[in-house]
């Protein structure tokens, strides 16, 4: 009897699996720049670690990696995504910036990374208004016009 063991699907797993090709924002426990097809990811790198092009460091500041979701892969409690650069039609943010009144630092793809948990996986809203909108206000996904 050659059956496949399958092992339960969990609710993030429901929510990658709906936002395959999508746009979206993860918070990162850690990240690793992408490298060439193929290749495995290389060394991860922390917030704490990571070093911002004007020199200063991360810290303990909330961290999240933006882009297109090519895939993903969950190992027991750990997900691993798998960012492409995003396709957006507006310039996203990148760096420290203010993310819904606190500073954060905040990352495009490409870039395999962990995400921390609790999980926070959101999907980009595609126009320019709503993209800025959602980054200054707290809890503000998408605004729609009436």
């Amino acid at each position: 009897m050659n059956a496949e063991i399958q092992r339960p699907q969990w609710e993030i797993d429901r929510i990658l699996e709906s936002l395959l090709g999508q746009n979206i924002r993860v918070a990162a426990e850690s990240f690793s720049p992408a490298r060439w097809e193929g290749a495995p990811p290389g060394h991860f790198i922390t917030p704490r670690e990571f070093v911002l092009p004007d020199n200063t460091n991360a810290g303990g500041l909330p961290f999240y990696v933006e882009g297109r979701l090519r895939q993903f892969n969950r190992q027991i409690g750990v997900v691993f995504v798998d960012l492409e650069m995003p396709t957006l039609a507006v310039d996203s943010s990148e760096g420290m910036v203010s993310f819904r009144g606190n500073i954060s630092v905040i990352l495009r793809g490409p870039a395999v990374v962990k995400l921390a948990f609790p999980f926070h996986v959101e999907q980009l809203p595609a126009d320019d208004p709503n993209y800025w909108r959602d980054m200054r206000l707290p809890l503000v996904q998408f605004e729609l016009p009436l």
